[in-house]
């Protein structure tokens, strides 16, 4: 099955803003409504808001924090209905060495962009 092209470069457009903190393109990255459930290894989950998220990559930028590596394996990407689905790999550090994190977006269109309301994350070790 081929990649959607057009979802690939939305969640690709993400990442690079996310990874550089660039919070103003991030922001049109995500719908308002953003949820984001991430699994963590120990079982347990942690769930953000559109806030939160936003404050945690401001938080990276206020400190001084070396862009996160931006490399990405996309494992699929279609649109269903009017959702656009992407599952994708990354191999990301958050100081607590490197984990591998695969992640699950729902993306639906606002404003005539691709932008995400639901985020899937489970981290594994690397």
């Amino acid at each position: 099955m081929s990649l959607n092209a057009t979802l690939t470069q939305a969640v690709q457009a993400l990442i690079n803003a996310g990874c550089h903190y660039r919070l103003e393109e991030l922001a049109q990255c995500y719908t308002q409504d953003l949820q984001i459930v991430m699994l963590q290894p120990n079982g347990e989950t942690a769930i953000f808001d559109y806030g939160q998220n936003m404050a945690f990559f401001q938080n990276l930028r206020d400190s001084g924090a070396a862009p996160i590596n931006t490399a990405v394996t996309f494992n699929y990407a279609q649109e269903y209905n009017g959702i656009g689905y992407v599952m994708a790999t990354r191999l990301m550090n958050f100081g607590a060495g490197e984990q591998k994190i695969v992640f699950t977006l729902m993306l639906r269109q606002e404003a005539g962009k691709w932008r995400v309301f639901r985020e899937h994350a489970v981290i594994q070790a690397a």
